[in-house]
């Protein structure tokens, strides 16, 4: 079969006035040095098609993988990354421990420098260690099932739609049951650790658990939306502990500590 012209068409490019199958063996002399070997062969455009969509040997291969970073910051990354997939609860346990002394630390530090130097106090080391207690051991294993039956709630269970996600698991963690439990829960411990007795613990959740939930209802709601659309899940217990540096920090000067008992932040 002879190829059929293209019609002509005043002020048409040349090379559009061509057979079809003469400019896919145009455009393939000029992509391939196989084709300017020699004199081009008539040949269908089909065929010329194939020649030309051809993959060569370096593009069906697979890329290389790129060498190991010697970067310390990297390497560190992907030794935490390892121990995070090998054993999630023991290495998120370290993490929080680390963090909610270093958070305490730093709550600490600003309260005391907003003291005058007359009323500046010592560090209070039994507070820290309590802080540390608790961030390594009572909390993060409850926040670990937390956050991954949320993950079973909203997205396998409900089948909620990607895009409202985020907003569905912030909804039940702020107002049904996590934010309520996880104060609560805070205040008795630490109070517990203190030597009070139930009534004192009682007393002071009672005392501070509707101030802590307005303070927290206004910045964990938009920290945990980001949290929930950006953050994989293996990391968003780390993301609520970093940022509850600055969570604790806030309500050390948002809630002056009392004496007795003193009084501690809260987490989401």
């Amino acid at each position: 079969l002879r190829p059929a012209l293209v019609p002509p068409r005043r002020g048409a490019d040349p090379m559009l006035l061509r057979p079809c199958s003469q400019r896919l063996v145009s455009r393939c002399a000029a992509q391939s040095p196989r084709l300017l070997a020699g004199p081009v062969r008539p040949t269908s455009s089909v065929r010329v098609a194939r020649l030309c969509t051809k993959p060569s040997a370096a593009s069906a291969a697979p890329p290389p993988k790129p060498p190991a970073s010697s970067n310390p910051f990297w390497m560190a990354v992907a030794a935490y990354e390892a121990a995070l997939e090998a054993r999630p609860l023991l290495t998120k346990s370290v993490t929080s421990g680390v963090l909610y002394g270093a958070g305490d630390a730093l709550a600490q530090a600003v309260s005391n420098r907003q003291l005058p130097p007359a009323e500046k106090e010592p560090f209070d080391l039994a507070r820290w260690c309590r802080a540390v207690l608790f961030g390594g051991v009572f909390y993060p294993v409850l926040a670990h099932y937390h956050y991954n039956f949320l993950e079973w709630l909203v997205v396998v269970r409900m089948g909620t739609a990607i895009s409202y996600v985020p907003f569905a698991k912030m909804f039940i963690e702020q107002f049904v049951y996590w934010s309520y439990f996880s104060n609560a829960y805070y205040h008795a411990v630490l109070g517990a650790l203190q030597g009070f007795t139930v009534q004192q613990v009682y007393d002071r959740v009672a005392s501070t658990l509707w101030d802590t939930l307005k303070a927290q209802w206004a910045f964990w709601i938009p920290a945990q939306l980001i949290n929930f659309r950006f953050v994989p899940l293996r990391h968003q217990l780390n993301f609520v502990l970093v940022v509850s540096l600055v969570w604790t920090t806030f309500l050390s000067l948002a809630f002056p500590p009392e004496k007795k008992p003193p009084s501690a932040a809260s987490i989401p």
